[in-house]
């Protein structure tokens, strides 16, 4: 039998799986290793799934985190960036560059619809049209104007996109406009949630654009919006950490 230096048996140990959104951190001080990306683009949902369907049967799970802007994985509304006396004022220094303005808020909806299925041991049933969706402000090979002076170790890793989550109260088709990149679809219905991704298109330009998520019901439009974020060739600071948007019907958490 397996022991720790505690003498426990591995079964009698309590497990702690970790679930982050993202892994992205520069904070610009010529330290490769303060300046890294992680693969995460569909990190977040898909490693939710594999718990709720119990792939893997952790005791404790832990969402990483709620609050760290540092590396890029927080989940809390974004503070308050320039009232001092605001209980929750936060002075981000050279980080600010990266995380004002990219709000993850609605990955809470995403957190909450997993967190429930492994409660009840059943996937909740749909009662509200909802698209997440979330994306980088600049494509990975723009040139930008400042950030890590050694270069964002795995830079390559992400994938240049526009990523969705829809869950639906009834089978709709899901648009997206990413760019010269217009209409791309995929079907949703109730059996649970759908995924896809729509790539950058390769003529992103200095202004930049703003995709659009559209919700799709017998030919009409029932709930559309755009990204609070640009995509854009420019940048005065490398960012690899995304925008995410709720299409829907409330953030409901």
């Amino acid at each position: 039998m397996l022991r720790n230096f505690s003498g426990l048996s591995w079964r009698e140990l309590t497990h702690v799986s970790a679930v982050s959104p993202w892994q992205y951190k520069d904070l610009n001080d010529g330290n490769s290793l303060d300046s890294w990306v992680a693969y995460s683009d569909t990190l977040f949902p898909q490693r939710l799934q594999a718990l709720a369907n119990k792939d893997v049967q952790p005791d404790i799970i832990e969402l990483l985190t709620w609050n760290d802007f540092c590396e890029s994985h927080y989940l809390r509304d974004l503070p308050n960036q320039y009232d001092t006396s605001a209980k929750d004022y936060v002075d981000l220094d050279d980080m600010g560059s990266y995380v004002w303005g990219q709000d993850h808020a609605p990955w809470r909806i995403i957190a909450k619809y997993y967190i429930s299925w492994m409660k009840t041991g059943s996937a909740p049933a749909a009662t509200m049209d909802q698209v997440v969706f979330w994306h980088r402000i600049h494509p990975k090979d723009a040139e930008c104007s400042g950030g890590s002076s050694t270069g964002v170790r795995n830079s390559n890793l992400p994938e240049d996109g526009v990523f969705a989550w829809a869950l639906v109260s009834e089978k709709s088709t899901i648009s997206m406009t990413v760019g010269s990149n217009e209409y791309w679809t995929f079907e949703a219905d109730t059996t649970g949630p759908s995924m896809n991704m729509v790539p950058f298109p390769s003529d992103i330009s200095y202004d930049g654009i703003i995709p659009t998520v559209a919700i799709m019901r017998n030919g009409q439009t029932v709930q559309s919006g755009s990204s609070n974020a640009t995509i854009s060739s420019y940048c005065t600071y490398q960012n690899f950490n995304p925008a995410v948007t709720l299409v829907g019907d409330g953030i409901n958490i």
